[in-house]
């Protein structure tokens, strides 16, 4: 097989062809302002309004409550330093050990402003207890932010739970929902989510644009001024990208199971992992995963070695995510759940709509040869 076989899709995914169809318009003949009062730019904030509807369908939300970034890691830094604006007079914050960085960035420099931050522990298969998360609120607490699906196990958290906490003790609750949107149901009533973050690029859109939920009975301090987004964020919009979001929403919208292909796809590589290599270890809560996810280590056999060479088939795995993998460092969230990274060196397979069943052979025939190769040179 010459094409590329891409299985790094939590990492980013492929543009989809009917979502650049969609934008390349805007980039051309509809570039008007959407901030300008004359037809060409009102026309196009009309096409805006439509997509923030969706956004909020999506998520049972109010397009009102809808706010476009540059990317979920602004959206999360929006939340996190609006709670801590919102809220003087508090000075703790409760998270976990196995946040996206930008999370764990924004938290790590507010300890350095003189902020208490309660990184909740995870078990070996990476799942929270909420006890612990119920012990450590105190009167001083003022936001707790836990994601919905965690980018490198795939693990979903009880986030209606976690968001019944929060409002049980009227603590503002954030959510990082960026690898869940379009794989699990989100719904920000029924879950309690004060504000929530959305990626483009990892539904199938381009880099470049974010949302940010923000429920509309809280207060709300922007992190970026101007008047565009009723005040909330400034900068002209960026129409294309918008409408690319917009386009990706629409098609989860119009196809509610696609999930089901990927995960059999998942589900049959893993099993067949399983029969056919010893000595495997799978990472991560099983019975509450993500579609498309599976974290797998090959004892003995290094990750980085592993990626590799399955590169050198043009295969496309990750050893984690790709926020951190230019750090000589091991994964954080492995880190936390006390895996045994020494014996056990984990490599990440996060399918997407465009893989295949030939694909997931190929892929399985090679791994099966690499992995006794550098066993066997062992």
């Amino acid at each position: 097989m010459n094409k590329e076989i891409y299985f790094d899709n939590n990492a980013t995914t492929k543009v989809d062809e009917s979502v650049l169809n969609e934008m390349l318009p805007y980039l051309k003949e509809q570039y008007g302002n959407p901030s300008s009062t004359y037809s060409f730019g009102k026309n196009i904030k009309d096409k805006i309004t439509n997509i923030r509807k969706n956004i909020a369908k999506l998520i049972n939300a109010d397009y009102q409550e809808i706010i476009f970034t540059s990317c979920a890691s602004e959206s999360n830094t929006t939340a996190i330093m609006n709670a801590v604006k919102s809220n003087p007079n508090k000075k703790h914050i409760i998270t976990t050990k196995v946040e996206h960085a930008s999370i764990l960035e924004t938290c790590k420099h507010l300890e350095k402003e003189g902020y208490r931050i309660t990184y909740l522990n995870v078990d070996s298969q990476g799942k929270l207890d909420l006890k612990e998360l119920e012990s450590s609120i105190t009167e001083d607490t003022l936001l707790i932010s836990i994601m919905m699906a965690n980018n490198e196990l795939g693990n979903i958290y009880p986030i209606k739970e976690i968001g019944q906490i929060a409002k049980n003790n009227n603590i503002l609750f954030h959510c990082d929902a960026v690898q869940a949107i379009g794989k699990v149901i989100v719904d920000v009533k029924e879950m309690n989510i004060d504000t929530l973050s959305l990626s483009g690029h990892k539904i199938h859109a381009p880099k470049g644009i974010g949302v940010l939920y923000v429920k509309k009975d809280i207060e709300f301090n922007p992190l970026i001024f101007g008047h565009q987004e009723n005040n909330r964020r400034g900068g002209t919009e960026n129409v294309p990208y918008i409408i690319a979001i917009g386009k990706a929403i629409e098609n989860i919208l119009n196809d509610p199971e696609s999930n089901i292909n990927i995960k059999k796809l998942r589900d049959d590589l893993e099993q067949k992992i399983i029969t056919n290599i010893e000595d495997v270890k799978i990472y991560g809560d099983k019975e509450n995963r993500l579609p498309n996810t599976l974290n797998v280590a090959f004892k003995g056999v290094n990750a980085e070695e592993l990626l590799l060479m399955l590169e050198s088939f043009n295969i496309f795995v990750s050893t984690g995510s790709a926020c951190n993998s230019e750090l000589a460092e091991p994964s954080h969230v492995l880190v936390a759940c006390n895996a045994d990274l020494e014996n056990y060196s984990p490599i990440r397979i996060s399918l997407g709509k465009y893989n295949t069943e030939e694909e997931i052979d190929f892929f399985l025939k090679r791994l099966i040869t690499i992995v006794n190769m550098i066993r066997r040179r062992k």
